[in-house]
């Protein structure tokens, strides 16, 4: 009786378990491909963020910096000063970022990793359209608007981030 039992078996044991361990593989090679992405994913925002967190503090010391000093220079194009274009093109998408006479570049600390080093730009605007007034009651109002735009890149290059404020001085 033994005998027969042996010679009754055809592999099918084997092929089942061949099939089932391809199943396997074939999930274990997919999860290992989403796993992948979602690495990357957290890697790219980790350096977008770290590009926000650098285009912020360059976009505050622009504000000190108006804050700072009591007359401004000569807002010529040089050194990130510039006044407001009349024929409706932006100045911080025609200038070079990475010019060092074009921009002023962040001097704080804590973004030596990045590909570049934040920058900002500092825009003349025109003066408050109230600031002519002569109606009994209402004060003069000789304050400029300045609008000041930060440019910061991530670690990797791949991520931009700009930000921008206007500010009452």
């Amino acid at each position: 009786m033994m005998n027969r039992l042996k010679s009754s078996q055809t592999g099918a044991t084997l092929i089942i378990t061949m099939i089932f361990l391809l199943i396997m593989s074939i999930i274990g090679l997919a999860g290992m491909d989403v796993t992948g992405l979602e690495e990357r994913m957290a890697g790219n925002m980790r350096d977008r963020n770290k590009a926000f967190q650098a285009a912020e503090a360059a976009l505050l010391e622009g504000e000190d910096y108006l804050e700072t000093f009591v007359i401004l220079p000569a807002f010529d194009g040089s050194d990130g000063h510039y006044a407001l274009p009349g024929d409706g093109t932006k100045n911080w998408e025609e200038i070079n970022w990475n010019a060092s006479n074009a921009v002023r570049t962040y001097t704080g600390v804590g973004f030596s990793e990045l590909e570049n080093l934040p920058a900002y730009i500092v825009e003349d605007l025109a003066a408050a359209a109230a600031s002519d007034s002569l109606e009994v009651g209402v004060p003069v109002d000789n304050k400029r608007f300045y609008r000041v735009t930060s440019r910061a890149v991530g670690q990797t290059g791949s991520s931009e981030v700009m930000l921008q404020i206007v500010y009452k001085r």
